[in-house]
C-alpha cells in the first residue's frame, strides 16, 4: 500500500495531526523511533473520527492486519516493534497471529547484542560485560535481570559456559562422565536444573570416552520449551543424547562410527539452522548432526582449511546460507555453501586483509606488540572477533570487533583488559509477541 495514499485518505478528529500513525510506523529503517512516535500513534488511534459507511475516507481502523504488518516491517528494530505491539490489542494481534511476519522481521532485524559472558580463570561462574551501558534498554535489563547469575545453585567445581541462544544460557560443571547442567534465562530469572546425564551414555564406549559439549535447541516460536543436545565421542565413534524440557528426560542415541582417531575438537560445535556442525582438529572435514532426526553425516571443508585453535568458525549469512570463516596470517577467508545443479559446493572464497584495520584500532605496530586473533562467532551474516596482546608492562589487553559479511567493515565494539573465552548474549524475541496455538491461530 502506498503510504501517500493512506495519508491523503485518512481523517482525524479535532486537534490531531495530519500525519497518520501508519506514516509514523512506516518510516524507513534509518529513522529513529522514539517514545513520542509510539505515543502519538496511540493517541491518534484513540481520537480517530468515525466516518459513516457512505464516506470514502479511510481511518486507521480501516487498515487490515496485512497493512499493519507491512508497516511494522519498516520499524528500525525489535525495541520499536515491542512498543508498537503494546499500543493496542489489534496491533498486538497482527503480530501474534502471523508466524511468517515474525520470521521475516527477525531476518531483517537480528536480535540486538546485549553483552558478553566471559569465562575468566578459575572463577565460579562466567562474568557478564554489557555493551552500550548508556542505552536505556540495556540499563533496564541490567537492573532487572540476573546477569550476575546469582540464582545458580552453589557448586564446588564452579559453572562453565556451554551454550547461549534465544535468551537462554546453558552452564555445566565440566565433569568428564556425568556432568550437571543448568539452563537459565537472565532476563526472566527462570532457571531449570536438568537431570544428570544417564549412566548408559558411556555404555559400549571404547577408549578415550569424552563429553565434547552441549547445544541448546530452542525456538523463538516456542519460548516455553527447549531441548539440549549432548555430543559424546570415544576413539572413533560419536553419539548424541537429547534432553527435552517437555518430557523432562534424556534420550540416548546409538553410537555412530566417524573415524578420525578421536580428533573431534573439544567444545567446538556450532548450531546453524537445523544442524550441529563439529570440526575435526587438523582435518578438512566436519560431522553434521541433524537436530530433527539426530542422524549423523559428514561435510568436507575446502582443502585450504586446517582447523587449529580459534582460526575457524561455522555460521550462516544474512540470507541463512551455510558459511565458514577461516583466518590465516590476519587474512579472513569466507566460503558460502551453494547448490549448483542439485549438488552442494563451496563457492570461491571472499578474502579480506585485516592487518591494516586491526593496526588502526590497536596501534600494535606503533606499540611493537604481537596480536592474537580469534573468531568468536558467525551468525546471521555477522562475524565477531577478538584480538589480544600482552603489553610491555605485562598486562593483557583485548579488543572485541564485529564484521558484517555484506560490507566487510570492521567495527570496534569493546576494548579493555579482560581475558578468557567470550560468549555473546543477544536479546530474545519476547514471548508476549508469540501467539499460543491454543488461543491464537497461526498461519
Amino acid at each position: 500500500m502506498d503510504m501517500r495514499t493512506i495519508s491523503s485518505r485518512c481523517t482525524f478528529g479535532p486537534g490531531s495531526s495530519h500525519s497518520t500513525p501508519a506514516m509514523a510506523a512506516a518510516a524507513p529503517p534509518s529513522t529513529t523511533t522514539t517514545d513520542a512516535t509510539i505515543t502519538a500513534a496511540a493517541a491518534a488511534a484513540t481520537t480517530t473520527t468515525c466516518i459513516s459507511s457512505t464516506s470514502t475516507a479511510t481511518t486507521i481502523f480501516s487498515l487490515t492486519e496485512d497493512d499493519l504488518r507491512e508497516i511494522f516491517l519498516r520499524l528500525p528494530d525489535l525495541r520499536a516493534l515491542i512498543r508498537a505491539a503494546l499500543t493496542c490489542r489489534p496491533w498486538l494481534q497482527a503480530i501474534r497471529s502471523s508466524r511468517p511476519f515474525r520470521r521475516l522481521f527477525r531476518a531483517l532485524h537480528p536480535a540486538p547484542l546485549l553483552g558478553l559472558f566471559l569465562e575468566i580463570g578459575n572463577s565460579s561462574a562466567p562474568s557478564f560485560l554489557p555493551l552500550r551501558r548508556s542505552d536505556p534498554v540495556v540499563a533496564a535489563a541490567l537492573r532487572r535481570g540476573d546477569f550476575f547469575l546469582t540464582s545458580l545453585p552453589p557448586l564446588s567445581t564452579g559453572w562453565a559456559f556451554a551454550d547461549c541462544r534465544d535468551g537462554y544460557v546453558l552452564l555445566w560443571n565440566m565433569m568428564p562422565k556425568r556432568p550437571s547442567l543448568v539452563a537459565l534465562n537472565p532476563m526472566t530469572w527462570a532457571i531449570d536444573v536438568l537431570p544428570r546425564l544417564p549412566g548408559q551414555i558411556a555404555t559400549g564406549s571404547r577408549r578415550d570416552f569424552a563429553v565434547l559439549g552441549f547445544h541448546l535447541l530452542c525456538s523463538d516460536e516456542r519460548p516455553w520449551s527447549f531441548r539440549v543436545a549432548c555430543v559424546c565421542a570415544d576413539q572413533r565413534r560419536v553419539r548424541v543424547a537429547v534432553f527435552s524440557s517437555e518430557a523432562w528426560e534424556w534420550a540416548v542415541r546409538p553410537w555412530v562410527h566417524v573415524g578420525g582417531n578421536c580428533s573431534l575438537k573439544y567444545r567446538a560445535g556450532t548450531l546453524v539452522g537445523g544442524s550441529i556442525f563439529w570440526p575435526y582438529q587438523g582435518e578438512s572435514r566436519m560431522v553434521r548432526i541433524d537436530t530433527a532426526t539426530m542422524d549423523i553425516s559428514f561435510l568436507d571443508l575446502p582443502p585450504e582449511v586446517e582447523v587449529a585453535g580459534f582460526n575457524f568458525a561455522v555460521g550462516d549469512t544474512k540470507n541463512g546460507e551455510l558459511c565458514i570463516v577461516y583466518e590465516s596470517g590476519f587474512f579472513l577467508f569466507v566460503w558460502t555453501r551453494l547448490s549448483v545443479d542439485g549438488t552442494e559446493v563451496w563457492a570461491p572464497p571472499t578474502i579480506l586483509s585485516l592487518g591494516e584495520e586491526l593496526d588502526r584500532h590497536t596501534l600494535a605496530s606503533v606499540l611493537d606488540v604481537q596480536l592474537d586473533l580469534k573468531i568468536v562467532q558467525v551468525r546471521s551474516g555477522l562475524v565477531h572477533l577478538s584480538s589480544t596482546c600482552m603489553t610491555h608492562a605485562g598486562t593483557l589487553h583485548c579488543w572485541f570487533f564485529s564484521l558484517p559479511l555484506e560490507t566487510m567493515e570492521l567495527e570496534l565494539l569493546l576494548e579493555g583488559s579482560f581475558e578468557g573465552d567470550v560468549h555473546l548474549y543477544n536479546v530474545a524475541w519476547p514471548p508476549s509477541l508469540v501467539g499460543d496455538d491454543e488461543s491464537i491461530g497461526h498461519e
